[in-house]
């Protein structure tokens, strides 16, 4: 189990495949049942807990190694499908028929797949601050940041509240490094590959069935490096909402995390509704 990886009390389960997931779980007095997949639930906690007062709320760490079947044509694991897949997994063994799904940044891909490959669990799927990339990337000032030696440079820009750099730099001491391969990145931040090519992608978003939320902030580097792809995402995909947070930053679970539950909350009531 990787506790560390959770602020707070963990479980975990062990799927039909023998792979080993690590949860946390609020909210068991509410009905409709809400997964969120991450990385790790430490400053995104409040997030998790804001969504507890009206959700059952799941949140599953997304594993880095262990048993997977989801695999390439060379035999390397296609990480972003696997996430997937273990969400779906997940949900089967708690005997989880329907959910509302929401990730944020890498936190979404699990909910591509989902739209792929099992949109009958899906009641919404929120998908923040990342969208499939069916556009050329604009720029990569969010990647130089990550590639550079000095992690407080990075988040002097990730988030509007200087006060929000001591509670994510613990963060990163609790989890003790950062991912163990390049394909890690490579799948966190590409929801695309979860199909086969782009035009099949273009497709799904051209054809979506399930309601998608959309939420982007506008000074977020990462919104900035593919805002031809986010632009896109937002315009193609059939039926969903789109909010663009004005002065936002990439970290909103530090600066606000009352407003993303709320963004969740009125996306998930507006889905309910015919207009």
């Amino acid at each position: 189990m990787e506790a560390n990886k959770i602020k707070g009390e963990s479980k975990s389960v062990v799927l039909d495949n023998g792979a080993e997931l690590t949860y946390c779980e609020y909210g068991k007095e509410n009905k409709e049942v809400l997964i969120a997949g991450a990385f790790y639930f430490h400053t995104l906690m409040p997030v998790i807990e804001g969504l507890a007062k009206r959700y059952h709320v799941y949140g599953v760490v997304m594993r880095f190694d262990g048993i997977t079947d989801e695999l390439n044509p060379d035999g390397t694991t296609h990480w972003g499908r696997q996430w997937g897949k273990d969400i779906y997994d997940f949900s089967q063994k708690l005997g989880i028929t329907k959910f509302h799904y929401n990730g944020k940044c890498h936190g979404t891909v699990p909910g591509w797949y989902l739209v792929k490959e099992h949109p009958e669990v899906l009641e919404t799927f929120s998908s923040f601050y990342l969208a499939p990339h069916l556009r050329k990337q604009n720029s990569r000032k969010w990647f130089d940041l990550l590639d550079g030696e000095d992690p407080t440079k990075m988040m002097a820009v990730a988030m509007r509240k200087p006060e929000g750099l001591k509670a994510k730099m613990e963060e990163m001491a609790a989890l003790g490094g950062g991912a163990p391969n390049p394909a890690i990145e490579e799948y966190a931040t590409s929801p695309e590959k979860i199909w086969a090519t782009q035009e099949a992608c273009k497709e799904a978003l051209e054809n979506m069935s399930i309601p998608v939320g959309y939420m982007f902030g506008t000074i977020d580097p990462l919104f900035e490096d593919y805002f031809d792809s986010n632009m896109y995402a937002m315009r193609n995909t059939k039926g969903s909402r789109a909010v663009i947070l004005g002065g936002e930053c990439h970290l909103m679970e530090l600066d606000c995390p009352d407003r993303v539950v709320n963004e969740v909350f009125m996306f998930i009531d507006e889905s309910k509704k015919s207009y």
